[in-house]
C-alpha cells in the first residue's frame, strides 16, 4: 500500500467522521428541548477522532485484515472515539482536579455516551469500512 493511498484513506475517514459526528451533535443540540449545542463535546470528539485515526492508519496493518475484522474494528473505533471524546469534553468543561476526583463519573459518562450513540457508532463504523475497502481496492 502506498503512502498516497494511506493519506487519502486517512483524510477521507477523518473528514467524513468529523462532518457526520459534528453535524449530529450540532443538529441534536439545536433541536433538543431548547438546549444549546455542546461545543466542548464537539471539540473533544474532533480531537479524539483526528488523533485516533492518524495513529490507527499509521501503525496498524489494516490492509491485511479480514473483512469481518475490519468491520468490527471500524465499529469499535467509533466507540473508542465516543468514549474518549466524552472524557476529553469533561476535561475541557471542568477543572482537571474535579474530573480526576470524579473519575468513576467520568468513565460513566463515556459509557453512557456509547450507549446513547450506539446506532451512530454502528452506522459510521460500517461507512468507514466501506470507505476503507473502496479506497484500498482502487
Amino acid at each position: 500500500m502506498t503512502n498516497t493511498i494511506d493519506t487519502k484513506i486517512t483524510f477521507v475517514i477523518i473528514l467524513t467522521n468529523l462532518l457526520i459526528g459534528n453535524g449530529i451533535l450540532f443538529l441534536g443540540g439545536k433541536s433538543s428541548f431548547g438546549e444549546s449545542v455542546n461545543y466542548p463535546l464537539m471539540v473533544g470528539m474532533s480531537i479524539t477522532c483526528t488523533i485516533f485515526y492518524l495513529l490507527f492508519f499509521k501503525y496498524s496493518n489494516y490492509e491485511s485484515y479480514s473483512n469481518l475484522k475490519l468491520i468490527l474494528l471500524s465499529i469499535l473505533s467509533c466507540m473508542v472515539i465516543i468514549f474518549f471524546g466524552n472524557v476529553l469534553a469533561l476535561f475541557i468543561k471542568e477543572p482537571i482536579s474535579e474530573v480526576l476526583n470524579n473519575l468513576v463519573a467520568t468513565i460513566f459518562m463515556g459509557i453512557v455516551g456509547n450507549i446513547i450513540l450506539l446506532p451512530i457508532s454502528i452506522a459510521l463504523g460500517l461507512l468507514n469500512y466501506g470507505i476503507i475497502t473502496f479506497l484500498k481496492t482502487r
